[in-house]
């Protein structure tokens, strides 16, 4: 199967290359049938890269050991929906997801496009086959991102998924994010194909700005799933870490929200047409920034690949398309003047001029701190990014409240008593009462609030916060009463109903922004977190199963919770997914404490959380090699914060003997066969006492940011739903 999948990858190199070559060749002669031969080759391509991928996804089913990638993630002990996902957990299956999402989108865009004959159309074809074309040369030319690369001779075994990637939000979360990264090739390619042709009249920016639309909402939603995941499977009681490949994601999400929003005022006012073209270029060029920078190994972090040969052509393809179209917007730079100036910078397209600014200014701002190692020797670490990314999310929140509140042309002075100053008011009044929220109800540490700037920082976004909702609800209000003026028999819900499917961009949006907002005030409550380490005293009670358990009756004290230690038990975990008997392949070791939680008197609940070691099996002998540790953490999650807790390090009791391999252990005395004597015999090797730690984070409104992301995915659904918006009729 490895032949076919390399015979497949080569045709659809050589479709696209065709494709190309009469597409080119039809503009140059403008022959109408060399263009359309040209677009119907670039839509057979989808078709051969499903095989491709068909291939591939079957041999990972069926553990096919000949193939390199199936060795390298994946094997037979593993579920089925996790051989499956493992398609996307390496950098060649990956690179071939991304092609066979490109392939589908441009299917779907010349689709759309079938009936056009506008002399763009062409380019727009030329530079998504192009585009498809690069992906599959990467694929056929180069040994990272071939996913059908033979292992000779066959492996013995395969050594299995990413202990880490065996996570529900990371099924769904890939996938999700690459939609994002791949789809806004699609508005790039329309909005290049106009540059490039000279035809820049605007009849196609709604057509651009719901592809745009479409990949910001990708984007998100794949990012705040990794927050999750990051947040219930890494155990460090953090969501979001700076991570360079983490902001390799943010990045293009942050462009695409500029280009969202100055797309408005192109459509309303005829202005940002220069600046618009370069945001849909950094937008997408940052997207394939964000896969060099996963897949070139050049930056390590918890999701990158190692060192890769496809790094090098990769930047040289990223930096050679970015000058290249740079260059025609500076060519066409006459052609994209304004057809108004800024009247006002309050006014509502001043608000997101400064939107825009501050978007792009962040984006800068990561990308620096991304490449610090590179650029000086050294990583930028959380701290740097807070310490400028804080203020400037407030200001964004800031901006985002007060923009749907001011008016076209006119300054904030003149609508500030009619529109601004009811939710000034309502903003100013919920910071005052969120002070005395969080003084009551926070859980406090044993010193005072160290770090007030944060405390001030919080204060001012959920102060910015409120004042953001409350004009959300004053805007529902105003739109609710006039709809109710003009049909007299509507009721509130039904008028509001049927004023959000009317105005679906305006309305929808304010839900999206409500969305952040709630995230927003969710972040805010880092400021209040508490971070401890606790050890407990463990002694060995005598076997009476095949888990060891030790016993406890440590207690601890953290804010106003007390924490009961009770049992760490090491036992096995079966993982395989097709039933069979435990062997040293398919048994989990796991490090297990439970711990009963009180506030006062009153027991909250017992909390369970682990460290699970995997086996990792040489591919070669099919042996154990080595664990790879994972943590699994447990989490008590109330209205006003989270007690999140993860079992840590395993000690001597003297605290200076070196450290037990109690994994180790634990899998000589389960495997190893033998008489009742031989069992006590290894059972007498483990450590008498041991010393736990656990770490253990209060996480305050942490809720809000999972509510948030909920309420940002189902609106951001509705939006790209094709309901409502009910299209004009044409005249004549």
């Amino acid at each position: 199967m490895n032949n076919l999948g390399t015979i497949l990858l080569s045709a659809s190199l050589a479709v696209l290359i065709f494709s190309a070559l009469q597409t080119i060749y039809g503009i140059y002669k403008q022959d109408r049938k060399a263009i359309e031969l040209g677009r119907l080759a670039l839509m057979t391509n989808p078709f051969v890269i499903v095989l491709t991928f068909t291939v591939l996804l079957t041999q990972l089913v069926r553990s096919d050991y000949s193939n390199y990638y199936v060795v390298m993630h994946s094997s037979e002990h593993l579920p089925l929906f996790y051989k499956m996902t493992s398609i996307w957990s390496g950098s060649s299956g990956s690179l071939l997801f991304w092609n066979l999402i490109l392939s589908v989108f441009t299917f779907i865009v010349l689709w759309q496009t079938r009936k056009s004959i506008e002399d763009r159309i062409p380019m727009m074809n030329l530079i998504l086959a192009v585009l498809s074309g690069f992906f599959s040369f990467l694929a056929v030319f180069y040994g990272d991102a071939q996913p059908f690369r033979e292992f000779v001779p066959e492996a013995a075994a395969g050594r299995g998924l990413n202990p880490l990637l065996q996570h529900w939000a990371m099924i769904i979360h890939p996938p999700i994010l690459y939609i994002g990264y791949v789809s806004i090739s699609i508005p790039f390619a329309i909005a290049m194909s106009a540059l490039v042709s000279g035809q820049l009249s605007e009849d196609w920016m709604k057509f651009i700005r719901k592809w745009t639309l479409f990949s910001w909402f990708f984007l998100g939603t794949g990012i705040l799933l990794g927050s999750k995941w990051a947040y219930e499977e890494l155990g460090w009681g953090g969501y979001w870490a700076w991570d360079p490949v983490e902001n390799a994601s943010l990045m293009p999400w942050l462009l695409t929200s500029a280009f969202v929003h100055s797309v408005v005022i192109q459509e309303r006012r005829g202005m940002l047409k220069f600046w618009n073209m370069l945001l849909v270029i950094l937008a997408f060029h940052f997207s394939l920034l964000g896969t060099w920078i996963t897949r070139s190994g050049v930056l390590e972090g918890p999701h990158s690949f190692s060192k890769s040969t496809i790094g090098t052509p990769f930047i040289i393809y990223i930096i050679g398309s970015f000058l290249f179209f740079t260059g025609f917007v500076i060519y066409r730079r006459k052609q994209l003047t304004p057809e108004r100036n800024l009247e006002a910078i309050t006014s509502k397209e001043g608000s997101f001029l400064l939107n825009n600014f501050l978007l792009v200014l962040s984006t800068a701002a990561i990308l620096l701190g991304v490449f610090s190692p590179l650029l000086y020797g050294k990583e930028f670490k959380a701290p740097w990014f807070n310490s400028w990314g804080v203020p400037a999310g407030i200001f964004l929140l800031l901006l985002m409240g007060a923009a749907p509140l001011l008016a076209w042309r006119k300054g904030a002075g003149a609508v500030f008593f009619s529109t601004l100053l009811k939710p000034f008011i309502a903003g100013l009044v919920g910071g005052g009462l969120y002070i005395l929220f969080y003084s009551q109800n926070f859980t406090k540490p044993d010193s005072k609030y160290g770090d007030v700037l944060a405390e001030v920082y919080s204060v001012l976004t959920v102060t910015i916060g409120v004042f953001t909702i409350s004009g959300i609800i004053q805007e529902y209000y105003r739109g609710i009463r006039a709809r109710r003026e003009e049909f007299k028999n509507e009721n509130i819900l039904v008028a509001g109903y049927r004023m959000l499917l009317k105005n679906k961009r305006r309305y929808g949006g304010y839900l999206v922004h409500f969305a952040l907002v709630l995230i927003f005030i969710g972040y805010a409550g880092n400021a209040f977190k508490i971070n401890t380490s606790v050890r407990f005293f463990y002694e060995l009670q005598p076997p009476t199963s095949e888990e060891i358990v030790y016993q406890s009756i440590d207690k601890a004290m953290i804010g106003g919770y007390q924490i009961e230690a009770s049992t760490l038990k090491l036992k096995p975990v079966l993982i395989s997914g097709l039933g069979g008997e435990p062997n040293i392949q398919n048994v989990i070791v796991s490090q297990e404490g439970t711990y009963g939680i009180f506030r006062g008197t009153e027991k909250l609940s017992d909390l369970t959380t682990e460290r699970r070691f995997y086996p990792q099996i040489s591919h070669l002998t099919g042996d154990f090699e080595t664990h790879i540790p994972t943590s699994e953490p447990a989490i008590l999650s109330m209205a006003k914060e989270d007690f999140y807790i993860q079992l840590g390090a395993i000690e001597t009791s003297d605290l200076k003997s070196e450290n037990p391999d109690l994994p180790l252990m634990f899998m000589q005395y389960y495997f190893t066969p033998g008489t009742e004597m031989d069992k006590l015999k290894l059972f007498l090797n483990f450590p008498k006492q041991i010393v736990a730690n656990l770490e253990v984070w209060v996480n305050p409104l942490v809720k809000l940011i999972w509510i948030g992301s909920l309420l940002y995915f189902l609106s951001g659904i509705f939006l790209l739903l094709p309901v409502g918006e009910t299209k004009k009729k044409t005249v004549g």
